[in-house]
């Protein structure tokens, strides 16, 4: 998962060119001779100001979102109670149960357990080639879970001991920091609830009439993290073979290191309950959409009673409820408020606007004007569009702010050309999670860029490859899959 809060603080030339151009903007929009019905042409100032202040950051995005409401109802767009409740949405208890359970793996050391299982795994252990591998698919993983960035956080730092263990290769270690911040990255594909921008692509294709389940987003979610996978790995080889060894290291001091000797052999209570949380989640998940498909008894009241973002809750709450001897619960309160609540209410402001643009019909004008100007007369014309724009978009913009912004106008513009709304909603959902070229793109990025052994000529270098063959296996799946699970 992806937080808001996740990338490199904006610099000071870039938070006055917001300051400047958000309100220049709406003032600009708002007396602009436009033809639009009067919300429409309210709306359209305020979601020009909206796109300036999330690519700017003049204020952190999740402030901007919680915004929208209060802009939308004193300009006349929408009343207050109606403005209001998508920061209520279902699905945005999800996220919330979902963070509720990671705080809990990384309060007890289970995301630690997790990702020695995969890295001191026989046949990887020493092994440069396979604890490269072993590290992106550990990172992965944990991002199909807990924020991208986390996981991260988790393995950079056994990585960089591992690194200290063997000869100094420079290159060969850039090309490990990289592969395993860019699997960190893509993880977050494989879940409904692994990235932020998945959840607000199947909320408002649901507003377009298309329901798409947690199964459904993984059929296509876990073949890109294969691919895309394969491709970061393969591309961060041929440019930075990997050299020498990796073995236990020891410090100046003299002192012996292993990786993940601070992971202690019993699991805690902690550890237990929490891996049942995690697994009542998952299970919940899953089963309506494995029900539906093989037609299981009631599946349609299996499905309705549980809502991911009830699972999220339900599962969460065992947390509160056993007692832990070190901690007085699983996940006592104290802990569990320190969530990222500002992704929440970046849900909540997206859906908000989003709605709103297909209710005014600003979308639809802005869709119609987008398909007279470019020619695109075709499904996979458009989706190829989004792909490649989204991925490149998403390097100067939150993933999440993105799909914000995106989503809504491709599913108007597939309306706008009688095509199914679900490839190009897919390809901006999946592409917004495949920013590699800069430190500041993600979360992943700016960790392993601050470690002072990636060089920014190297990412921009290696991202640019990335973004580019990203844009086509993304495409490629969707041209494959959508068709086959009937989605065009």
């Amino acid at each position: 998962m992806t937080s808001p809060s996740s990338s490199i603080a904006p610099s000071r030339t870039r938070v006055l060119a917001g300051a400047i151009g958000a309100p220049l903007t709406f003032v600009v929009l708002w007396i602009a001779p436009v033809p639009l019905e009067e919300p429409a042409h309210r709306l359209a100032a305020i979601f020009g100001a909206v796109l300036v202040a999330w690519v700017t950051e003049v204020v952190p995005i999740a402030v901007t979102a919680l915004l929208i409401a209060p802009l939308l109802v004193v300009t006349g767009v929408a009343e207050a109670k109606e403005s209001f409740r998508h920061y209520a949405d279902p699905l945005l208890y999800l996220f919330v149960g979902g963070f509720f359970i990671a705080e809990a793996m990384r309060l007890h050391g289970l995301d630690r357990r997790i990702a020695k299982a995969i890295v001191t795994s026989r046949g990887v252990r020493g092994l440069p080639g396979r604890v490269r591998v072993a590290l992106m698919i550990a990172g992965g993983l944990l991002s199909m879970w807990i924020s991208n960035t986390a996981s991260t956080a988790i393995l950079v730092p056994i990585l960089l001991g591992m690194l200290g263990g063997r000869k100094a290769d420079p290159k060969s270690d850039t090309g490990a920091l990289l592969a395993l911040a860019y699997g960190c990255s893509i993880g977050g594909l494989g879940t409904l609830i692994g990235s932020p921008p998945n959840v607000i692509t199947v909320r408002l294709l649901r507003e377009a009439d298309v329901s798409l389940s947690f199964v459904d987003w993984s059929l296509v979610g876990l073949p890109a993290v294969i691919v895309i996978g394969a491709a970061i790995f393969y591309v961060t080889r041929w440019l930075y073979p990997t050299g020498g060894r990796f073995e236990a290291h020891d410090d100046p001091d003299g002192t012996h290191h292993e990786p993940f000797e601070d992971v202690p052999e019993a699991w805690s209570r902690g550890e237990r309950v929490t891996a049942l949380a995690f697994g009542l989640a998952v299970a919940g998940w899953i089963i309506p959409g494995v029900g539906s498909a093989v037609g299981m008894p009631h599946a349609d009241a299996i499905k309705a009673a549980l809502h991911p973002g009830v699972v999220a809750l339900l599962a969460s709450s065992v947390l509160f409820l056993v007692p832990d001897p070190e901690h007085g619960r699983t996940l006592p309160w104290s802990q569990a408020v320190k969530i990222d609540w500002g992704i929440i209410l970046l849900f909540g402001g997206g859906i908000a606007l989003g709605t709103q643009l297909v209710e005014t019909g600003l979308a639809a004008a802005m869709s119609h004007g987008f398909v007279e100007l470019t020619g695109i007369e075709s499904l996979w014309t458009l989706t190829a569009a989004c792909c490649l724009f989204t991925i490149f978009f998403t390097e100067v913009c939150s993933n999440t702010a993105s799909a914000n912004m995106l989503v809504p106008l491709v599913i108007a513009i597939a309306v706008e050309l009688e095509v199914s709304p679900i490839p190009p909603a897919l390809a901006v959902g999946l592409a917004a999670s495949c920013a590699f070229m800069l430190p500041i793109a993600t979360g992943p990025n700016a960790i392993v860029y601050s470690t002072g052994r990636v060089a920014q000529p190297e990412m921009i270098r290696t991202g640019l490859i990335l973004n580019l063959l990203s844009a086509v296996l993304v495409f490629g799946l969707l041209r494959i899959l959508c068709p086959l699970l009937g989605w065009a």
